[in-house]
């Protein structure tokens, strides 16, 4: 069993490694990179959507394994089912910690699919047929910032799995 503890310890650190790096790398890298170049409208929108598109499908993958690998993790730690329905665990300390996490991951899960499934594609459809409309500035600002907001929700969440209770 502490091989499979192992594993999945190894595999959720690695997953938050690479989901959170690569929302650093948009966000700090790309996304400067791209305006200091000036990129016009087409190549910025293309480049914009190919590396989007490609960080949607390593971050879907990452957070299917930090799903799987934390119900692993959970199970380890006597946290199966049957106990997150009893109101001893929510009173201590640990469980009102694991409480917030789970809502953050919730959140980020949530936030991670409008994202990439509703405001991406459309900001992308907007900023193809009208690059300068402000429609298409609305839509990248919201892009924008719902990145910004699930990598602030992402630190948090690891910031309360490091958490000393």
């Amino acid at each position: 069993m502490q091989t499979v503890h192992f594993i999945a310890i190894l595999l959720h650190i690695l997953a938050a490694v690479v989901w959170i790096g690569g929302m650093v790398f948009l966000g700090a890298v790309l996304i400067p990179v791209l305006r200091a170049s000036r990129a016009t409208g087409a190549q910025y929108t293309e480049l914009i959507h190919k590396t989007g598109t490609r960080f949607r499908n390593v971050g879907w993958a990452c957070l299917a394994i930090l799903v799987l690998t934390g119900i692993v993790n959970l199970g380890r730690w006597g946290v199966g089912l049957e106990r997150l329905t009893q109101t001893e665990l929510w009173g201590s300390a640990w469980g009102r910690i694991l409480l917030i996490k789970l809502a953050l991951v919730a959140t980020a899960l949530t936030l991670s699919a409008v994202h990439d499934f509703v405001i991406g594609p459309r900001a992308t459809r907007t900023l193809r047929a009208a690059p300068g409309s402000d429609d298409a500035r609305r839509m990248r600002r919201a892009a924008g910032w719902m990145g910004r907001a699930n990598l602030v929700i992402a630190v948090l969440i690891v910031a309360l799995g490091i958490m000393p209770v």
